[in-house]
């Protein structure tokens, strides 16, 4: 997973939730070296040992619980990067600000609940200097993948969210149909992160 590089272990965590149950999104908190201090994954819909300390909540966000396990003497520290494989939504945006981190990494857009807009839309936020800095390529699709067949799996056919990924993302969004319908993809077993990049190429 060269290709990944900084990614790997958030992708990898993010299929980690997926597996479990919950939506396949990921956080992690890096050093400009590429050390990781702090993960979290999303887990909303499941109760196992994990990275996590906020469990079956409707905050166990991924950035909340990354946020949540970074340790005491680094959260103070403004060069730390945060990773996440989804954009935020608006709860984790103000956790985000409201700790140190100033560097935020997205894997992806989120056209329903994203909101990462709100750093240069409301004043208090704006003036704490947080820079949100989208993804491409493999890692942009991953990302979107790994969301978008968690909402496929768990969410009613006509819920809102699917409407607006599929105008974000149209080509990622259509590529997924076809790889469900066609049974190349199927949504309730568990996954490797090789076997989604396989099925994406």
């Amino acid at each position: 997973m060269k290709a990944l590089g900084s990614w790997t272990e958030c992708i990898n965590l993010a299929v980690e939730a997926y597996n479990a149950g919950s939506f396949g999104i990921a956080a992690v908190i890096l050093e400009d070296n590429g050390n990781v201090v702090a993960r979290g994954r999303n887990q909303l819909r499941d109760n196992l040992e994990s990275c996590n300390t906020i469990r079956m909540t409707p905050i166990a966000h991924a950035e909340i619980n990354a946020l949540n396990n970074l340790p005491l003497q680094r959260q103070k520290d403004k060069d730390l990067i945060l990773y996440t494989t989804v954009e935020p939504c608006p709860m984790c945006i103000g956790a985000i600000v409201m700790s140190k981190i100033r560097r935020v990494m997205v894997g992806s857009a989120d056209p329903h609940a994203g909101s990462v807009g709100l750093l240069e839309k409301d004043d208090y936020l704006k003036q704490k200097g947080v820079v949100a800095v989208f993804a491409d390529s493999i890692v942009e699709e991953l990302s979107f993948s790994l969301h978008y067949i968690s909402i496929k799996r768990d969410l009613r056919p006509n819920h809102p969210a699917f409407a607006r990924m599929h105008k974000r993302y149209p080509a990622y969004a259509e590529k997924l149909d076809k790889l469900i319908d066609s049974g190349r993809l199927i949504i309730n077993k568990p996954l490797e992160t090789s076997e989604l990049v396989q099925a994406l190429e």
